[in-house]
């Protein structure tokens, strides 16, 4: 019997991008894929800026940047193209103003690129058939190409398996929630599109709903709607069907790869048991018009490489452990709050138009237009409650910024995968914050009066900050005095174990 510390099962985003940062964190994984080859469809194709960050701490943005188009901005149209709905990334309070449009087997390449860059390769032609899980590890049976069975021993087992998971499966967890109504196809087209190139469009038009998404080389991924689950599609009618949806104005020259589909919000009860843990569509599934989906399992992935590589290397107990499932529950759930909302805008206003209904004007409120394009820039995901999070500042009428649970919106200019404490202020006892610093050596750095904003990090009259591998605040005292160092000793020591 084969024997392995972690073992991913699926080579999709998720499962790549996790095995890479389990790499990058300093742990082996074995990952494992069923199909011989990668394959070549354009699927989930937004990567959005939040996600852009994430992939920016891991050194892996310069490539993304390079072969994606940069989209910023979506709109809404009515018949005769008549501008019904925007909204843009500018202003979004991170580095990239814009999500990043290519193909899902872009993605992939890049990933599975990285993850070679570090030692990491991807094990081809194998499925996980059966698991089973006692005290001692998970057991799985994996079947290879060539029809020969193994045993594996693993001390940890990631589902990155998607929507018919094994892994899920051997927990007894459906996904739970709804199909939506109808019938869509995505189809990947070639086409001189009347619309910038940096641009999302929604067409909501007498004869149907169709979404065009710029893609490299003169691509766009588009969605349009069917009006019945047993239409039989060609090449040949998905270029009539948007040529008729634009108006005659253009149509496509060519189709690369189309596929009929269902669109789903679902997710499942729990995402980790002990030793087995879901990411990505193993564990969620949501409505691809706001293009989110492949966005929550790269976090996914993210969030329990650092937790794990922790708890793997002695560093952290079970406590931080067990936050994935918790953490990623409160971030997974709003996401498809957030996918919801959109798809129900957009199927709504469709829907409207089609039975010639009038479209309510949009109402210009700046507060919730900010909302929502963090929102869709999924920055906005906010762990408080977690027992990770905690929170000294109480209601303080003068606190303002970002509260503990959320992102440090600058968390990115400092890199690397330690947790960091922020300073601001004059401290009284200085050894206090020495012997702090000592004792966390290796997992936390200190910086005293650091070149950032206090009031970014929500203590715009000093205090201490902690922000996490994962740029979120874990914690927050408005003080440096001895009381604030001691209470954010025993947080730490909650989750961490010193070195």
């Amino acid at each position: 019997m084969t024997r392995n510390d972690v073992l991913i099962s699926g080579a999709g985003p998720s499962g790549l991008f996790a095995a890479a940062e389990f790499a990058r964190h300093g742990i082996e994984v074995r990952l494992i894929e069923r199909e011989m080859q990668a394959h070549h469809e354009a699927r989930a194709t937004a990567v959005q800026p939040g996600t852009l960050e994430l992939l920016d701490s891991a050194g892996l943005l310069p490539p993304f940047l390079e072969t994606a188009v940069h989209v910023r901005c979506s709109r809404v149209y009515g018949p005769n193209m008549f501008e019904l709905r925007a909204m843009s990334f500018e202003g979004v309070d991170c580095s990239c103003q814009f999500q990043c449009s290519l193909p899902q087997y872009e993605t992939e390449r890049i990933l599975e690129a990285h993850l070679a860059s570090l030692g990491g390769r991807v094990e081809r032609g194998v499925t996980a058939t059966k698991v089973q899980s006692d005290g001692e590890g998970v057991f799985v049976e994996l079947l290879h190409a060539d029809g020969n069975v193994e045993m594996v021993q693993a001390g940890i087992l990631i589902g990155a398996d998607g929507a018919h998971s094994v892994t899920r499966g051997s927990m007894g967890e459906p996904l739970d929630g709804s199909t939506y109504q109808g019938y869509f196809l995505a189809a990947d087209v070639a086409m001189q599109a009347p619309f910038p190139r940096d641009q999302l469009n929604v067409i909501c038009g007498w004869e149907g709903l169709l979404l065009l998404s710029p893609l490299p080389g003169d691509r766009w991924i588009t969605f349009q709607d069917l009006h019945g689950a047993g239409e039989a599609q060609s090449a040949e009618d998905i270029v009539a069907r948007i040529g008729l949806c634009l108006g005659g104005r253009c149509q496509p020259t060519q189709v690369a790869w189309f596929s009929p589909f269902r669109m789903h919000r679902r997710i499942a009860s729990r995402l980790a048991d002990g030793r087995r843990f879901l990411i990505g569509d193993a564990a969620h599934l949501s409505s691809p018009f706001g293009g989110e989906g492949l966005n929550a399992g790269l976090q996914d992935g993210y969030d329990l490489a650092w937790k794990l590589a922790l708890v793997l290397h002695g560093h952290a107990g079970r406590p931080l452990l067990e936050a994935y499932a918790v953490e990623r529950m409160i971030a997974d759930r709003h996401v498809l709050d957030i996918s919801n909302e959109v798809h129900e805008a957009i199927v709504g206003i469709a829907a409207a138009v089609r039975q010639g209904r009038e479209v309510p004007a949009a109402v210009a409120d700046p507060v919730a237009d900010a909302l929502l394009r963090n929102g869709r820039a999924m920055i906005d995901i906010d762990y408080a409650g977690s027992p990770l999070i905690i929170d000294y500042t109480g209601s303080e009428p003068d606190v303002v910024g970002p509260h503990p649970g959320q992102r440090y919106p600058d968390w990115a200019r400092f890199g690397g995968t330690l947790h960091r404490v922020l300073a601001f202020g004059p401290v009284a006892d200085a050894e206090s914050l020495v012997q702090l610093g000592r004792r966390w050596s290796g997992l936390v750095e200190i910086s005293h009066d650091p070149d950032v904003d206090p009031v970014r990090a929500g203590l715009p009259k000093g205090g201490v900050v902690l922000i996490r591998p994962d740029g979120h605040i874990g914690f927050r005292f408005p003080s440096v005095d001895v009381g604030a160092f001691a209470a954010l000793d025993r947080h730490l020591s909650s989750y961490l174990s010193s070195p």
